[in-house]
């Protein structure tokens, strides 16, 4: 019984350290590897940061669209019962995934 407590307090005390070692060496190969460079400003004509001044722009004129879109047929958009989900979809895209159309 005393070799059995010896080798486990062994077993639970030892088996670890070198486990702490490898974590270490693995974060600095992903800190040297992984690392973000640091980013230059863009260029006055960079035609990406161009259209990144005109995107916030259009964002600040953007409208949302007022009430419910509409279709007939197989387009109209209405609500879907998947299963026990409720998903809003055409009404052709509802029928071909076996759902119940509503609306």
């Amino acid at each position: 019984m005393a070799r059995v407590l010896v080798l486990l307090l062994a077993c639970v005390f030892a088996s670890g350290c070198f486990a702490f070692d490898e974590i270490d060496k693995g974060n600095k190969i992903l800190d040297q590897n992984f690392s973000k460079p640091a980013e230059k400003p863009p260029a006055p004509n960079d035609p990406a940061a161009q259209g990144a001044q005109a995107g916030g722009s259009w964002w600040a004129n953007a409208k949302s669209i007022e009430g419910r879109p509409v279709g007939e047929g197989e387009q109209a958009v209405v609500s879907c019962r998947v299963g026990k989900a409720t998903k809003f979809m055409r009404k052709g895209d509802c029928l071909s995934q076996g759902g119940v159309p509503k609306g």
